[in-house]
């Protein structure tokens, strides 16, 4: 067995049990705030800009700005998730809800490319997901399941942070839940240490076909650690769907120990004492770490296109992020996050005849 990094310590290792008493993650906004916001949307409506079209300079916020810091602060330095109360957010006016959630964002950090399927909006370079059920079948080739109505299982996003704006909850169904991924793996290093050092190894993820086309491969060209540790923090990186949509498309088999390890995740993530569940609504803005915090959600179902769920989803790339071990910061995903390292595997892949 090897050296496995020190359990963790900080605020980002909590325990859902705790939080419950305590919600002091609960930032609601002032009226001043809102009234704020509310004038930024009027300026760049009325310049015909839509979101993921206009910048920081454009989107004014001199009162709300300063408390953005410090939830920049909280997701690296503390907790790790904030939930943003009060955004003036008209359920029936999907345009303003979108140039209210990258305005923040444009405070917050750099967008990153998302998912075209999620894309409906029609937003420049996919920089801002739609969050709707399509219809799809979750369990079908490619398909994400944040286009789907389906349950998710716990898993990290590929970006530094992710933002996630409720315009309109579901009728019945959709809760957001949470769990430390800091805290999964000190409850794991506790219990079954074994499991840790597969974790730390990693896995092979599913590049969905759309995610880099230019390489011509299936799969990531190595594994990503599900925990590591550089510069002193530990990350996680994760997500079972695309391991196991990995292992179907390379046709290499998972072992059995690898297979518990994954689930452990999931089960841990799931815990009663550790996971956090967030019933959103209008105008709520979840804002997480993806290297401290799992994200997951219940299934729901919509009654008709005036309740249907609608989410807003921004992917950021932060200035004060921790920085991620070689072979990590490539990510498993997107086209921004697919780094020189990644493409020199996969050029090495292709010789040796296994792309």
């Amino acid at each position: 067995m090897s050296t496995l990094p020190a359990p963790v310590t900080d605020p980002s290792a909590w325990r859902a049990d705790a939080l419950r008493a305590d919600r002091s993650w609960e930032c609601r906004l002032s009226p001043a705030e809102v009234l704020e916001l509310e004038r930024a949307v009027a300026r760049v409506r009325a310049q015909c800009l839509r979101a993921a079209e206009f910048s920081r300079e454009d989107f004014p916020l001199p009162t709300l700005a300063p408390r953005l810091d410090g939830i920049q602060h909280e997701l690296e330095e503390g907790r790790g998730f904030v939930l943003l109360k009060g955004l003036p957010v008209d359920s029936h006016d999907e345009e303003d809800a979108a140039r209210l959630v990258w305005g923040i964002g444009t405070h917050l950090g750099t967008a990153l490319r998302q998912h075209e399927r999620v894309n409906l909006g029609g937003f420049r370079d996919n920089l801002l997901a739609h969050i709707v059920d399509q219809g799809l079948d979750y369990n079908a080739p490619n398909v994400h399941g944040s286009a789907t109505s389906a349950e998710q299982a716990p898993h990290t996003d590929p970006a530094d942070v992710v933002a996630l704006l409720c315009v309109r909850p579901a009728p019945n169904g959709g809760i957001s839940r949470i769990a430390s991924a800091m805290t999964v793996f000190n409850e794991l290093r506790a219990t079954r240490p074994d499991l840790v050092d597969i974790l730390l190894e990693g896995y092979a993820h599913d590049l969905r076909d759309q995610q880099a086309p230019q390489t011509g491969t299936r799969v990531t060209p190595r594994r990503i650690p599900v925990y590591s540790q550089y510069g002193g923090k530990l990350s996680c990186v994760f997500n079972s769907k695309t391991v196991l949509a990995g292992e179907r498309k390379s046709g290499v088999p998972l072992t059995a120990r690898e297979r518990e390890a994954l689930d452990a995740v999931v089960d841990f993530s799931l815990r009663d004492d550790l996971r956090l569940d967030m019933a959103l609504e209008p105008g709520d803005l979840q804002v997480l770490n993806n290297y401290t915090m799992l994200h997951s959600r219940t299934a729901w179902t919509d009654l008709g296109p005036q309740s249907r769920r609608v989410m807003m989803r921004l992917w950021l790339k932060v200035p004060n992020a921790r920085a991620l071990a070689p072979g990590v910061a490539g990510g498993y995903s997107s086209g921004a996050h697919y780094d020189i390292a990644d493409q020199v595997a996969v050029r090495n892949q292709k010789a040796a005849g296994h792309a």
